[in-house]
């Protein structure tokens, strides 16, 4: 069964009348907790949020952020990152499944502080049409120095501010399809992480009968090299191809678990 995404513009009355229905859980719920949530329209623009979420964009109440992209927010640090969230709804409508979810962490300055903040993301649908309206967004705090103890790099490598989405258990890379633990060493050997501390990392995080060595950690980046075609197994050339494709805003599935303390998102 096929889904097509639809604009506002195109909106019946029975989407609007849906869509109203939604606004008015949205509204009750901001009145009864302080949940971060609300939801966008194929554009990524706001439609609806609860006050809480308001408020950490620099608004005073849900309804201020009805009708604004990331990139119109007060708060300059979801303003920087707006590119990033647009490219991520893209993502999620555009990924062929409607049941798909998507985890990201974000960790910028809200407008109550520099923030390490857990968005998770689903599509908002109206079945009876076959159709996709839109993203739903939660937030949920996530303490900040869980990121910083085991990814400290980060911040050296690629400023404060990021957005870095929860990657799968096996990840395709130009038709190459990689394993768990070969995203967990390209990630960090993007954070310049040295071979041994990489082996090291493993061992606690992944431990096997036999420690790994330094010489085990080089003979994967061989690997991945070989993989991708990268000639002479060189590691700046096999990074800077990972960057190209991303990957340094794709944190691997096991270590985006860790930094918030959950098993399954």
């Amino acid at each position: 069964m096929t889904y097509a995404m639809l604009a506002p513009d195109q909106f019946t009355d029975e989407h609007k009348s849906f869509l109203a229905g939604f606004r008015q859980s949205i509204e009750m719920l901001s009145k009864s907790s302080d949940m971060m949530l609300g939801a966008k329209d194929i554009h990524s623009r706001h439609l609806i949020s609860t006050d809480a979420y308001a408020r950490i964009v620099a608004l005073k109440q849900g309804g201020d952020v009805s009708g604004r992209l990331d990139c119109e927010m007060p708060c300059e640090g979801t303003a920087e990152f707006a590119d990033s969230y647009v490219s991520e709804d893209l993502s999620l409508m555009r990924g062929g499944k409607i049941e798909r979810k998507i985890a990201t962490l974000n960790i910028h300055e809200y407008a109550d502080g520099l923030k390490a903040r857990v968005f998770n993301k689903h599509m908002l649908v109206h079945h009876p049409s076959q159709s996709i309206l839109g993203t739903i967004y939660s937030g949920q705090d996530v303490e900040i120095g869980n990121f910083l103890n085991i990814i400290p790099n980060y911040v050296l490598e690629f400023g404060a501010g990021c957005s870095l989405e929860q990657g799968s258990p096996y990840s395709s890379l130009e038709g190459v399809t990689l394993t768990e633990y070969e995203q967990e060493v390209c990630f960090l050997l993007l954070l310049n992480w040295e071979f041994k501390q990489i082996a090291a990392f493993m061992d606690k995080y992944r431990p096997r009968n036999a420690p790994r060595t330094t010489d085990s950690v080089i003979k994967c980046k061989n690997y991945l090299c070989e993989k991708f075609g990268i000639e002479q197994a060189r590691l700046q050339t096999l990074k800077a191809f990972l960057v190209h494709h991303g990957l340094h805003r794709k944190i691997p599935r096991s270590l985006f678990n860790r930094l918030i303390g959950s098993k399954l998102l």
